[in-house]
Parts: structure tokens; C-alpha cells; sequence
């Protein structure tokens, strides 16, 4: 601490590493307050965070861990609800900032990353001021940053300059498709010249970041484009509930809540408090969740320990239930299984946070779905989607391929280099070519063969291994045959620009990114979504072969009709919804006794009550997550 106090002091006011100096000394005395009790050292803790936040001179970044710093302390910064919401207006502003065109997608990734906190911070500080709706805004504008460039690039808004002022329009383009070449992984075209005398990739990258921001305030002084590019408003927002509602839950220290984005007139937005929920707990449960999953999915883990690690699982469902998910269909009014003749109720769930490492579509008291009058399970009351954000689920709804064009590439993987065999691949891809005459097995699976493919077919099914790397989530990636040094990544799929009704990812571990990279949703599954497939099924765990392929046979036997027609992927959802219930309620044979020779040559995953209730297939309830944007 006295090192800090010592930097502060030594450094004048104007000098942008002072704000460093302090959000560091804020820092030490925390901690010091926290070990020892004396609360006054949180106010002298407040006092830097508040100063490290307010000089506008300091990088974007430090103000903002100074404003994420001084919101996270007990009875944070003691400001009016309203100037609080306004001091977090100001930090989300700043996130752009944080995180600009000039540096690389890998550098952005990681300032995101730190600063990942502030959109919960930030809705929670609206939801206190009574402004629920300038809360749903907010986490709109902070979070889905870089996705958000992608989207740019398809908007109306763009369509529309095309038609009143194509030369602004293509300079626009021109310009956006030189800063993706500036700041991917990849260096500059090699230049002939010595080292030290060839362009210099951060200068280039600034100067397109100035480029860009002239570029804007040009196509805002055009009559009609003042709004160019800016973040939706409520009302547009609200909009796209009309189908259903979209649920945004975070938890932060000063309150837990979920947010809920209707379309009803006037009042578009509600706010259901989650008064069992804390962030430590969240937190608490995503870590004991994670742990759990890697006991039962351990190659060496005995029956015993795989059993207790089940039940383990169980009970975070039924947790998540009574604490998250339960509250909010209750609110809803979706207090009940819909009859066979009522149509099932649709929800779109976005968390915010670590919340988004819960798998709430699953959670539910899974053991008492015969015993109890009303089942106590997200998936026996409404189908759910996971969307990143609103944005991002109208621009799926803009999706529409040509319906003539309803051929369906499948890429099917059983071995590949370095991976496990997959005996179901070739049964399921042959299930599908019997109930989609139209489907065309891709006989060489690359890299290159795959992208090659993909604008010709509006559906694409994937069997095969996935990989998430948690370290660098752009990297995550389909593992292809002979693609060891080229593999598919997330890079590569966010790049393509498609109008895709439906991506099937049968692969594992399809929906995982970094914990601090959840809110803006880096991994296969987002990737493909934004690629423009209006629909997308991913994976939240490893797959087990032989259900993916039974699951794969009822969504698409739904689909087609059982293959007396083309796949229907509007109904994509309750697809998937009703073959997860099915599988939940009836999953099969036994697994076999210790000792016991397993039948069907593969781990058994899916147990039975011990209470002779009905079956419990938690994995099934948490492979899978679809990721939808089209209305049923």
C-alpha cells in the first residue's frame, strides 16, 4: 500500500499512468480493509477508484476498471441512484473505446475480457434508478461489442446508403474490409523491404480507426442518417418480442435481478428481483457445475464417482430453478405444462455474465417431473432460444433463403487425426440422406472444401469432433480430416457473410468460450449465427455419440415429416424442444454394473432415479442449446 501511496504521490496530475497508480492503490486498500475490518479504508478506496474514473486523461480502460472497482465496493461510490446510472452511462460509453478498431481482434478480445462485469454493473445501476428499459439498452450497447461490427455490415441502415449515397456506402465497405485485414491475427502482405523499413501494422491500424470515425460523421450529416449504425432504441428493441419474451438475468454484488424485454405498449420492460441469488453463489454453482461435468466425463472416473457426480448436477438444476428460473416463467404466467391442444409458450434467454455459463433452459427438479401436480422443469413449460443479444436476433429474423433452396450439406467426420472414432457419425448421416433426399454427404471434408460448400446449401448438418479453446475462443474449431495445420475455426466462420436457415452442430463443446468472453459469445455456435444461419443447435458439453444421433433423428424426422417433406426450420425450436423431452423421459437400456461388459460400446451418461421416479438424462438437458433467431 505505501508503494502505491508513494506512486500517486509522485506522479502530477495530467499524467495518464496517475489513474493506473490509483486504481492500484484502490486496489491495496480493499484488500486491506476486507483483512482487517477497518470499513474506513473502503471509503479512502472509494476515493481512488472515483479519481482513477473520473480523469480524462487516463486510457479508457483504467477509467472504466476504476468505474467497475468503485460499483463492486459495499454501498457503492453512496451516489443518488440517478447519478450512479449516469456514472455508468458514462462507463459504458468508454467501452469502445476500450477495445477500438485499431488494435487486433485478439487484443480487443482481451480488453473485453477484463472488463467484462460492466453490463450487469450497468443494468443493475438502471433497474435501481427505476429504469428498467434504459437498463435493456444498456446491456445492448455493452455487450456483443465485436459481433456488433458484423452486423453493421448487414444492416438496413447500410442498405439504405447504398440506394441515397452509394459512393459513401462503398467507401464505407471499403473501408471496413480493410480494418478486418488490419486487425486479424495475420501480418501485412509481406513486404520485399529490409526489417525496419516496411509499413508499420499499428500505424495503419490507427489510421483506419481515424479513417472510420470521419467516415461515420460524414454519413451522419446526410439528411436521414443521423442515426447511422447507432445502437437500437427501446422501441426498436421491443419489437423483436413480439414472438416472445427476451429474459436478460445477471447478478452483481449490489442486486440480482432479471430484466424481461415484452412487447407490450407503454411498458415494455419488467424487472423480476432474485432475491436467492448472489454473485458469489452464481459464481459458486458455474464452478461446482464445471467441476462435476469433468467427474463424470473422466475417462478414469469409476461408476461410483460418476453417479455422485450426477447428482451433483441435479441438484444445480433444481438450484438454478428455485433461485433463477422458476421466478421468471412464474412472473410470466408459465406456471403449468401446456396441454396437447395449447400451443407451447417461447422464450428467448440472454444472460448476462457468468449467468451465461448456467445452462437455464435445463435446470429444473428433474427427478419429480411424474410425481409433482406442476412440474418444476424449464423444459416441461416453455421452449427456449438463447440469443447475445436483441440485435443479433433481428438480424437472424432478416434472414430468408430462397425456400426453393432447401439441400442440405452434411459434413460428417467419424476419425480424424489426433481424435476419438465416432461410431454414429456414418448411421447419422445416413438417417439424415433417408429423410432428406436432398442432402449431399460431402466426400472430402477440409477446411477448404467445407467453405467452399456452405453458400450452396442454406442447411448444414456437422457430426463430428469440436474443440473450445478457452485460452484464444477465435480459435476453437471442427476438427476435419487431413486440417491439422488449416482447421475450421470461429475466426474463419464469423468472416463468411450467408443467408442460412439452419446450422446442426452434432460436435461437442460447440457453445463454450472464455468465462470473461460469455457476453459476447465467441465460440462455434455464435460464430455460425453470425455467419447468417437464422437458426443454430450447439452444444454445451461433450455429445454423447449414440444420443446425438437418436436426437438428430427425431429434430429432423419433425422437421421433414418424417421425410415426406423439406425441413421445416422455422419449427426448429420446438423441435428440438419436444426430442429433449423425449429423450429425458425415455432414455433406453440400463447403463451396465460395475464390472459389466457395456453393450452398446459407449460411456454411459444417462442414469435412472434412484428414487424410481422418472428418468434423469441431465446430459442430455445440457448438450444441447439452440441458439434461434427466426420466429416459429
Amino acid at each position: 500500500m505505501r508503494a502505491g501511496q508513494d506512486a500517486v504521490a509522485a506522479t502530477p496530475a495530467g499524467q495518464p499512468d496517475r489513474s493506473m497508480y490509483l486504481d492500484n492503490l484502490g486496489a491495496a486498500l480493499q484488500a486491506l480493509a476486507e483483512h482487517t475490518g477497518r470499513t474506513a479504508l473502503l471509503e479512502q478506496a472509494e476515493r481512488c477508484f472515483a479519481q482513477a474514473a473520473a480523469d480524462t486523461d487516463a486510457p479508457a480502460a483504467v477509467r472504466i476498471s476504476g468505474y467497475q472497482s468503485m460499483f463492486r465496493l459495499p454501498d457503492h461510490a453512496g451516489l443518488p441512484p440517478r447519478q450512479a446510472l449516469e456514472v455508468m452511462e458514462t462507463a459504458a460509453e468508454l467501452l469502445l473505446k476500450a477495445a477500438p478498431r485499431n488494435l487486433t481482434r485478439a487484443d480487443r478480445q482481451y480488453s473485453l475480457g477484463r472488463l467484462a462485469s460492466i453490463a450487469g454493473l450497468a443494468a443493475a445501476a438502471a433497474v435501481t434508478a427505476g429504469q428498467p428499459g434504459r437498463g435493456v439498452e444498456l446491456l445492448e450497447q455493452t455487450r456483443g461489442i465485436l459481433a456488433a461490427d458484423t452486423l453493421d455490415a448487414r444492416s438496413s441502415d447500410l442498405a439504405r446508403l447504398r440506394t441515397r449515397a452509394p459512393e459513401q456506402a462503398q467507401a464505407f465497405e471499403n473501408l471496413r474490409a480493410r480494418i478486418d485485414t488490419l486487425t486479424s491475427a495475420a501480418p501485412l502482405v509481406p513486404s520485399a523491404e529490409p526489417a525496419g523499413h516496411g509499413p508499420d501494422p499499428a500505424q495503419a491500424r490507427r489510421e483506419a480507426a481515424a479513417a472510420w470515425d470521419d467516415l461515420l460523421a460524414h454519413i451522419r450529416a446526410v439528411d436521414g442518417f443521423q442515426d447511422f449504425l447507432r445502437p437500437p432504441d427501446l422501441a426498436q428493441l421491443a419489437a423483436q418480442a413480439r414472438p416472445g419474451p427476451v429474459i436478460f438475468p445477471y447478478a452483481t454484488p449490489s442486486r440480482c435481478d432479471a430484466v424481461i424485454l415484452t412487447s407490450e405498449p407503454g411498458t415494455p420492460v419488467r424487472v423480476v428481483p432474485l432475491p436467492g441469488l448472489t454473485e458469489n453463489d452464481a459464481i459458486s454453482q458455474a464452478n461446482r457445475l464445471l467441476r462435476a461435468r469433468q467427474i463424470a466425463l473422466g475417462e478414469d472416473t469409476s461408476l461410483r464417482a460418476r453417479r455422485a457426480a450426477h447428482n451433483e448436477i441435479l441438484d444445480i438444476l433444481a438450484w438454478m430453478w428455485d433461485v433463477i428460473t422458476g421466478p421468471i416463467l412464474d412472473s410470466l404466467g408459465h406456471a403449468g405444462t401446456p396441454g396437447a391442444d395449447q400451443p407451447w409458450p417461447r422464450v428467448w434467454w440472454c444472460p448476462v455474465g457468468i449467468l451465461g455459463y448456467l445452462p437455464l433452459h435445463a435446470s429444473g427438479h428433474h427427478d419429480d417431473t411424474v410425481a409433482h401436480p406442476q412440474p418444476r422443469a424449464v423444459l416441461d413449460r416453455v421452449v427456449s432460444s438463447y440469443t447475445t443479444t436483441v440485435r443479433g436476433l433481428s438480424d437472424a429474423r432478416t434472414q430468408h433463403p430462397d425456400p426453393a433452396a432447401d439441400s442440405v450439406l452434411i459434413v460428417a467426420v467419424a476419425a480424424a487425426p489426433g481424435a476419438g472414432t465416432l461410431a454414429g457419425v456414418a448411421a447419422e448421416a445416413d438417417d439424415l440422406a433417408r429423410l432428406i433426399p436432398r442432402s449431399q454427404l460431402l466426400p472430402d471434408p477440409t477446411r477448404k472444401t467445407v467453405l467452399e460448400g456452405l453458400p450452396a446449401h442454406p442447411l448444414v448438418h456437422f457430426a463430428c469432433h469440436g474443440y473450445a479453446n478457452w485460452t484464444d475462443p477465435g480459435a476453437s474449431m471442427l476438427i476435419l480430416p487431413g486440417d491439422r495445420a488449416a482447421p475450421l475455426t470461429v475466426a474463419d466462420i464469423s468472416a463468411l457473410q450467408l443467408t442460412g436457415s439452419l446450422a446442426y452442430l452434432s460436435a461437442c463443446d460447440t457453445t463454450v468460450t472464455s468465462p470473461n468472453l460469455a457476453d459476447e459469445a465467441i465460440h462455434i455456435t455464435g460464430a455460425f449465427h453470425l455467419a447468417g444461419y437464422a437458426h443454430v443447435i450447439g452444444t454445451l458439453w461433450p455429445v454423447n455419440d449414440a444420443t446425438a444421433r437418436d436426437l438428430t433423428r427425431d429434430v429432423y424426422g419433425q422437421l421433414t415429416r418424417d421425410g415426406s417433406a423439406p425441413p421445416d426450420v422455422s419449427h426448429a425450436a420446438h423441435a428440438l424442444h419436444h426430442a429433449t423431452r423425449r429423450l429425458r423421459d425415455h432414455p433406453g437400456d440400463e447403463p451396465p454394473g460395475p464390472g459389466q461388459p457395456d453393450p452398446k460400446g459407449q460411456d454411459w451418461l444417462i442414469l435412472t432415479s434412484p428414487a424410481g421416479g422418472a428418468a434423469l438424462a441431465w446430459l442430455l438437458a445440457l448438450q444441447v442449446a439452440v441458439s434461434e433467431g427466426a420466429c416459429p
